[in-house]
């Protein structure tokens, strides 16, 4: 509640899209990446709490550490497989909870194009889960990558409609992907 009147007050957050979101969990919120803000900005967007995977390393810094482990981050290494935070990850779509992913698994400049890794797709087939897009704008402008201190920017965050996983499409994650890209450019 206090980061959504931050959020509203300095930066003007606008939400689009809020009919969108499933009733009820568990499913997953695929997002663009561009600002440390980001994980923020969603978890300031979408009740109920959302459990984000965030790099591993940002758990090295104390600072970041504290931040991520208050709110149940899971640590996911970028480089190959990650099956204990993939475990987990399931562990919390069972329970019936949202899982927030920035596919792209790096922040990106906002004008990149969109592109996402099979993460997402793999666990919403897996566990039959929809996957909900959403698209942040604004956010590299208010924080930048590199930069320290916030400049006042408007930030917009767009809610697609949930990409639900059907029987035809589960046979492949590359088709999810596409999917998920497509959807992304859409609403970005």
């Amino acid at each position: 509640m206090i980061s959504w009147i931050i959020f509203k007050c300095f930066f003007g957050l606008r939400i689009t899209g809020g009919k969108n979101l499933p009733k009820s969990g568990p499913f997953i919120v695929v997002a663009n990446h561009s600002s440390v803000f980001d994980g923020f900005i969603i978890a300031s967007s979408i009740k109920p709490k959302i459990t984000f995977m965030a790099a591993a390393y940002l758990f090295k810094t104390r600072f970041y550490r504290y931040i991520l482990q208050g709110v149940d981050a899971i640590p996911v290494q970028r480089d190959g497989s990650d099956i204990s935070a993939l475990k987990k990850s399931i562990k919390v779509l069972k329970q019936g909870n949202i899982l927030g992913i920035f596919p792209e698994g790096r922040m990106k400049k906002e004008e990149d194009s969109f592109s996402a890794k099979a993460g997402a797709a793999y666990l919403a087939i897996k566990i039959n889960v929809p996957i909900v897009p959403i698209a942040i704008k604004g956010a590299d402008k208010a924080l930048p990558v590199g930069k320290k201190w916030p400049k006042f920017s408007k930030i917009e965050v767009r809610i697609g409609k949930p990409i639900i996983p059907s029987k035809t499409l589960t046979k492949n994650k590359k088709n999810i992907e596409r999917i998920v890209n497509a959807y992304m450019e859409k609403i970005l």
